[in-house]
């Protein structure tokens, strides 16, 4: 003889906001006039997100709950957790609960059953199917020692007393698979021994064994998230002394991991100073109005980026001793002194192949020799020695004229 079956009608679920997609429960449709007795079978079509994944990776639909109300009720007085059964041939899901409504204490009446569609971000709960009745119940009450219990990220080994009478069955199962079962039946009062398994997410579950009908809930928490490390690339940079300038580094980090940017140099400016992860520094700096180097920090997290900008160019003046000279024709030597400012550079050129610098190019204040070579004709001459901005005329004398 075929088991008698309950059907429950079609229905289509939204899921808290949380969710934030809907699932679609749809279930066989029978007369809801008509009241099966003693039903042992619950048949549905299952949500068109049963293999659906979530960003996270998770599953989208991780199990079934079977919950019977009192005809009209809004609470429900047994709830059955059916796992995530595949489809049969046709599509459709069959779950034969008649084991677990044994171990209920029935209120009697007429009732009706719903199937809720369980994700990790939220449920949805079906219409209610066709009315159904029990003819007969069973005598075998149960009781957990504990109906919820908690296990660290590391999970470990646990265990959970059911008390009845002699000869009541029961049996203990979990459709979540972080949760395995050493016992899962038993008769009369007995032990059931599990093991939780390591969380590696860092976010805290939930799930269900059920034990002669009735729930124990395990929550686990969230493995701690890893330490945060830092880098950043590059370690250091420079900028124009004069027109100052900009500069920016990276800073790698863990998702979640928070930084700040700090430094003890007035000069420096910082722009996105703190973060979370990954992200970017930017540095600006003004013109250096000193002649000598300056150097800053900014440092994240212990991290240390060197910023280096060079002093200001010297601003120059210059003067020389004497502007002229005379030399006789013969030819001759003289000296002039350059005067300037420390650090600043200068050039001596002259006008004529005939006079002579000791030197081509000089730094600061000194003074150099020029020398002027014999002039062999009758006229005078002059030729300039130009240092910087400034000139020296050198004169010398022609020859004087024979008499016939």
């Amino acid at each position: 003889m075929m088991p008698s079956r309950t059907r429950l009608r079609s229905a289509r679920l939204g899921l808290t906001v949380l969710l934030g997609i809907t699932f679609t429960l749809t279930f066989a449709a029978t007369l809801h006039a008509q009241v099966l007795s003693d039903p042992r079978i619950a048949e549905f079509d299952p949500s068109p997100d049963h293999w659906a994944v979530l960003d996270s990776g998770q599953p989208a639909v991780l199990r079934y709950d079977l919950e019977v109300f009192v005809l009209g009720a809004s609470t429900p007085f047994g709830t059955v957790e059916i796992g995530k059964p595949s489809p049969d041939a046709d599509g459709k899901i069959r779950y034969d609960f008649s084991a677990q409504v044994t171990a209920w204490s029935l209120p009697g009446g007429n009732y009706e059953a719903r199937v809720s569609a369980v994700g990790p971000e939220g449920a949805a709960l079906s219409d209610p199917s066709n009315p159904f009745t029990f003819t007969t119940a069973s005598p075998c009450t149960f009781s957990l020692s504990a109906t919820t219990g908690s296990a660290p990220a590391s999970g470990g080994s646990y265990a959970v007393d059911v008390n009845t009478v002699t000869g009541c069955n029961w049996d203990a199962s979990t459709a979540v698979t972080w949760v395995a079962l050493s016992t899962t039946s038993g008769s009369g009062s007995g032990t059931v021994l599990f093991e939780v398994q390591n969380n590696p997410y860092s976010s805290s579950r939930t799930g269900t064994i059920t034990i002669g009908g009735l729930a124990l809930t395990v929550s686990q928490a969230g493995a701690a998230p890893p330490p945060c490390s830092y880098s950043i690339s590059p370690g250091s940079a420079s900028v124009d002394p004069a027109a100052g300038g900009t500069a920016s580094f990276t800073v790698t980090a863990g998702t979640g991991c928070a930084w700040t940017a700090a430094t003890s140099a007035s000069w420096i400016t910082i722009a996105g100073g703190s973060g979370s992860g990954s992200g970017t520094v930017s540095l600006s700096v003004p013109p250096n109005p000193s002649t000598a180097t300056r150097t800053g920090t900014v440092s994240v997290q212990g991290r240390i980026f060197t910023l280096t900008q060079a002093g200001a160019g010297p601003t120059c003046s210059y003067s020389v001793s004497p502007t002229s000279a005379s030399v006789p024709a013969a030819g001759g030597s003289g000296e002039v002194s350059a005067t300037t400012g420390s650090g600043c550079a200068w050039t001596v050129v002259s006008s004529q192949s005939w006079l002579v610098p000791s030197v081509t190019s000089g730094t600061g204040s000194a003074r150099f020799a020029f020398t002027a070579r014999t002039n062999n004709g009758t006229t005078a001459r002059t030729a300039k020695l130009t240092v910087g901005p400034w000139a020296v005329t050198v004169s010398q004398s022609g020859k004087p004229r024979r008499t016939k």
